[in-house]
């Protein structure tokens, strides 16, 4: 393990996107392990393991003594027959769809905006290859063409949740050759339009993101489509959360929430902590990682702990400044953190008019006075804008995009148990968040959603501005970014 991160989970997750974005396109032969355990600069075990599962999800071909080869039927498997692919069910597809579109157009155009230069020639070649003629082949690069945009924001986190969505194995049935036509003139002129400078709305950039549209349009009571059985379109969120979330939640997850719930003081020296039982239940963990995790805080002096009497609190927050913790140890948790934000300030303000839809003017100022007791309060003022987070997670209306937001609201408490990130002094900073969030709170109880929800953004993407900052200060940047390469993601 390194930077907290297990390596064949990392390795695992590179292959794959290479495979899936036709970097390493079918038939091609993995290199030597020898050159993996190079490239990803971890052992040959590690390079088995990920290889290994790669192979069950069908991925890779193994022969004993060659090289893995890129399995040849992977794009093809789902055209073996009709009886593999099901109908979408409207009402699932209908959540789907809603949730990607407030995800994807951000994240999409951003992704646009990030493009420079020789960037620009993965989506003209993908865009040269889309032969309108051949209707699932030119949808299936259409598909590739959004996920590289997304891919160019280099954020794992913002194309595991979009890839968790399943549109990019949507498979639309033949539909008129004037339709594809279109679009493929749409996408040109898109992709001239912002490469030259201009902004994506000016070629009705909203009318290109309705492509899956004709999901839930139906031809004498049939959808236009089909999708995998497994396909969120068709069984909904059931699976939804298991599919984007990653299993990172090691023993540094255990002592930072600790270490969070010291520093806002919800935990206050003398304080007698859960059992490791109980632990286990909280944070869904083996006893071995949580006596690891005390053992950690136990060495830092921030817990005292014995098998007869419990675990302790020995540190107020003033004392947890003072603990020395190497950036490189909760490096893993930083980058999440980070991917974490920037994905909020990115799709936060489409999210937050959807939210204040189905928010009333009453729900807008308990909000208020929730915030403002918080500000009264030594520790809880520091949560403020982690309210105004769940307040529009709450809100939320469609399942998919709210378990995206509840794993961004939960992501989001990662900052609390940063050392040194969390003060208990009110500061300028802070005091101008504070009056922000209640502005904001105030346009909503007004009735005006779309001010609430750009001012809404704002706030966030100042915070994210404002952690970047704070932690290249304290050293925690560089370590963070070393978890993952982000250009692998789409070069």
């Amino acid at each position: 393990m390194k930077n907290g991160v297990v390596k064949y989970e990392r390795v695992y997750e590179i292959l794959k996107n290479k495979i899936i974005c036709g970097l390493l396109s079918p038939g091609t032969t993995l290199p030597g392990r020898a050159n993996l355990c190079r490239e990803f600069d971890t052992s040959e075990r590690t390079v088995r393991r990920a290889v290994e599962m790669l192979e069950q999800e069908g991925f890779l071909e193994v022969v004993p003594k060659k090289r893995p080869v890129v399995a040849a039927d992977y794009m093809n498997r789902w055209q073996e027959g009709k009886e593999e692919r099901k109908q979408v069910d409207a009402v699932a597809a209908n959540d789907i769809l809603k949730s990607g579109i407030l995800l994807c157009y951000p994240v999409n155009r951003r992704g646009m905006f990030l493009c420079k230069g020789d960037d620009w020639k993965i989506p003209e070649t993908i865009v040269e290859n889309m032969d309108v003629d051949d209707p699932i082949g030119f949808w299936r690069l259409s598909n590739r063409l959004w996920r590289f945009f997304i891919s160019r924001n280099e954020n794992e986190l913002a194309l595991r949740a979009v890839d968790s969505l399943g549109l990019g194995e949507v498979d639309p049935l033949p539909a008129a050759r004037k339709n594809r036509v279109d679009y493929l003139e749409g996408l040109k002129k898109l992709i001239e339009t912002v490469k030259c400078g201009g902004r994506p709305e000016e070629v009705h950039f909203d009318a290109l993101f309705s492509i899956y549209g004709i999901v839930l349009d139906r031809i004498e009571g049939e959808p236009v489509c089909r999708v995998t059985p497994d396909s969120p379109l068709r069984v909904g969120t059931k699976n939804f959360e298991r599919q984007f979330r990653k299993s990172q939640e090691r023993y540094s997850s255990v002592y930072l929430d600790i270490l969070g719930q010291i520093s806002i003081g919800r935990c206050q020296p003398g304080d007698r902590l859960p059992t490791h039982e109980e632990l286990q239940k909280i944070y869904g963990v083996s006893i071995d990682t949580t006596i690891k995790a005390i053992r950690i805080l136990q060495d830092w002096g921030v817990v005292t702990a014995s098998p007869r009497n419990g675990i302790f609190v020995a540190k107020d927050l003033e004392g947890l400044q003072k603990i020395c913790i190497e950036p490189e140890q909760i490096a893993s948790h930083v980058r999440r953190y980070f991917d974490s934000l920037e994905l909020v300030a990115m799709t936060v303000e489409g999210v937050a008019e959807h939210a204040a839809e189905n928010a009333s003017p009453d729900d807008a100022r308990r909000l208020w006075s929730v915030m403002n007791s918080q500000w009264n309060d030594p520790f809880y003022h520091q949560l403020i804008p982690l309210t105004l987070l769940e307040f529009i997670t709450d809100h939320i209306h469609y399942n998919a995009l709210k378990a995206v937001y509840d794993l961004l609201l939960k992501n989001y408490s990662i900052g609390r148990g940063i050392p040194k990130l969390v003060q208990k002094d009110k500061t300028p900073v802070n005091s101008e968040l504070y009056r922000q969030c209640m502005e904001v709170t105030r346009m909503l109880a007004k009735g005006d959603k779309k001010l609430f929800a750009a001012h809404a953004s704002a706030v966030f993407q100042k915070i994210h501005w404002l952690v970047i900052q704070e932690c290249k200060r304290l050293g925690y940047w560089d370590s963070a970014m070393n978890v993952y390469d982000g250009t692998a993601l789409w070069k």
